[in-house]
């Protein structure tokens, strides 16, 4: 690709470049790590990579974009987006969509670009004359420069929000509950604000509860649910029925309100399993019979996960 399609063409040649860093990095992870998930899960590195190459791509968009728009696009679109950013850390119900919407652009774009790319090939070999252009109209400016503009706030924003979000876990000398306590809160913020991108986070979380549970250290029903809480995000079905029979001793107990956790953690469980779920609280796919990343302890019994503090 010479020096004048780089020039004349930004918005294909970033369009381009990022399919080819897509697959480059699906493939290098799976190489470097020899097909072993949990390695990539610890590492934070089978989604922070994406996201952070998403970020770049919606940066490279608003580069090859703003120049040719008038000053109140720029103005109108740095307001939206730090707007976007904002709401992550004010209000959650909305922080919750952007994260979403975090996931989805994940998953989905690099199809998305990678159609694009042929349809914009296409339109350029095959199409009349005007068709051909529609990569130069001010219209489809415009229409890159917003797609640009919500990666960055989007996905961004969950970069930014991994390099702000505070510790994934605790000092390993507080009490029980305090430790309990703290990796429950983060673990809730980290879907507000998108933390959560960093999956390392959800790992280092999961193995200090789990290594708290074999212990014998939570002893009451709030340090039940808050481990609960966390374990309903790990990776195995060992993992989610540890946190669905948590979810149930501490539901069970006169001290907390856990009936909508035991009917989350109990579908998420039997989903693992390949099963079908009862109470219809989990939507999307999610993978059967998968590895436990961290391991279950040896000493922890997944069927009676609080034998040892009885």
């Amino acid at each position: 690709m010479n020096q004048t399609t780089l020039t004349r063409r930004p918005a294909l040649v970033a369009a381009v470049g990022y399919v080819c860093l897509h697959v480059a990095v699906v493939v290098v992870g799976a190489v470097a790590t020899g097909g072993d998930t949990g390695t990539l899960v610890a590492a934070g590195f089978s989604s922070l990579a994406y996201y952070l190459l998403i970020t770049a791509f919606g940066v490279v968009l608003l580069t090859a974009t703003v120049p040719s728009l008038p000053r109140g696009w720029w103005v109108a679109g740095g307001t939206l987006a730090a707007a976007l950013v904002a709401v992550r850390y004010a209000f959650g119900t909305a922080a919750g969509v952007l994260t979403v919407g975090s996931l989805f652009a994940l998953v989905f774009l690099p199809y998305v670009v990678a159609a694009g790319v042929v349809v914009r090939l296409l339109v350029t070999r095959v199409g009349g004359e005007r068709l051909r252009g529609l990569p130069g109209h001010p219209l489809t400016r415009r229409g890159l420069f917003v797609a640009g503009l919500l990666l960055v706030a989007t996905v961004g924003g969950s970069v930014l929000a991994v390099a702000t979000a505070p510790a994934a876990v605790p000092p390993s000398d507080w009490s029980a509950d305090r430790q309990l306590e703290y990796l429950e809160r983060t673990d809730q913020r980290d879907r507000e604000t998108g933390a959560m991108a960093d999956r390392s986070r959800d790992y280092r979380r999961a193995d200090r509860v789990l290594s708290l549970l074999a212990a014998g250290r939570a002893d009451d029903p709030e340090q039940w649910l808050d481990a609960a809480v966390v374990l309903q995000h790990g990776t195995c079905p060992e993992h989610f029925e540890v946190a669905h029979r948590l979810a149930l001793a501490a539901n069970d107990s006169t001290a907390v309100e856990a009936t909508d956790w035991v009917h989350l953690t109990y579908d998420r469980w039997q989903l693992s399993m390949g099963q079908p779920q009862r109470y219809g609280t989990q939507t999307g796919t999610q993978p059967v019979d998968a590895e436990c990343h961290p391991p279950v302890p040896a000493e922890l019994d997944p069927a009676a996960p609080l034998e040892s503090v009885a």
